[in-house]
């Protein structure tokens, strides 16, 4: 598979955060509603090794309650650890009802983390009935070596599960070629990497930078040539694309919330950008993203 982009695609960052509940079917929706070409999200693992939408491996207190209603306290957060928990415990949780003090955009409703399973069945479902292009997506695998052990199991062992979990799908075979797998975490791109290289299922990989060692200092932390670099926004310079593009990476970039700024990328030839508000997109914008 090679990522092919054609001009610059964009993408719902865990949906639409800026307009509905992160992570939620709900939120997706909402961003395909207003154009986007893409779908980026988040997983975590729940106490049943199942894969679960989520950008912490926690409810956060930010937007999220306790089953009994009560929001969680800031201080207590660790202590609703996702990974210590069944996915009949995990949707007694709310996470929209609150909306989101930092989105007062946000529409306020009912919202709970779903299943990964559920939400490609529910988001394939949604654009097949709608008549839409179908999406392509950016998967996060959340992980941090604080975490591990405690939040989630070590990287190769993080790494099996989730390559058992999505090659077992019925479905995966038609989503595979639009999908791209991304991480912050080297060592969960390394194993994935490894543990792919005598299967005949290749991932698309995606290396999620913020901080700001040099090009040459990130990629070294790598043991392959990863597909995607996708770095924060605010990093990117024309000329830093440039130099991307000539080692044969796409570049993603996130998260962009401002029209001009939009802009400003697309003109540096960005493959792809990552928005919580995609009603705020460039108008006018011919976009077109495959995965072959």
């Amino acid at each position: 598979m090679t990522i092919h982009t054609t001009q610059t695609s964009f993408q719902g960052h865990r949906g639409a955060r800026g307009l509905a509940p992160e992570n939620t079917i709900i939120s997706f929706i909402k961003a395909l509603q207003n154009g986007v070409q893409g779908l980026e999200f988040d997983i975590v693992l729940t106490g049943e090794n199942q894969f679960l939408l989520s950008h912490e491996p926690y409810f956060s207190h930010e937007f999220c309650s306790k089953p009994n209603g009560e929001p969680i306290l800031r201080k207590d957060k660790l202590h609703h650890n996702i990974y210590r928990m069944d996915y009949e415990t995990i949707k007694k949780y709310d996470c929209g009802k609150r909306g989101h003090i930092r989105y007062p955009e946000q529409t306020p409703q009912p919202a709970i983390k779903p299943l990964m399973k559920t939400f490609f069945e529910e988001i394939e479902k949604y654009v097949l009935e709608n008549d839409l292009e179908k999406p392509f997506y950016t998967l996060e695998i959340k992980s941090d070596m604080a975490w591990y052990g405690f939040m989630q199991p070590l990287p190769a062992e993080m790494v099996r599960l989730f390559i058992t979990e999505i090659t077992s799908y019925s479905f995966f075979d038609t989503i595979k070629d639009r999908l791209l797998v991304e991480s912050f975490d080297v060592n969960i791109l390394n194993e994935l990497h490894r543990q792919t290289q005598n299967i005949e299922t290749k991932f698309q990989i995606g290396f999620l930078v913020e901080n700001k060692f040099s090009l040459e200092e990130n990629l070294s932390k790598l043991q392959f040539m990863p597909n995607v670099y996708v770095p924060y926004y605010r990093l990117l310079t024309k000329k830093k694309i440039q130099e991307l593009h000539k080692l044969g990476l796409k570049v993603f970039t996130w998260t962009v919330n401002d029209t001009k700024k939009m802009q400003q990328l697309k003109n540096w030839g960005v493959d792809s950008i990552i928005t919580d508000f995609p009603n705020r997109i460039p108008q006018m914008i011919e976009t077109v993203a495959e995965f072959r």
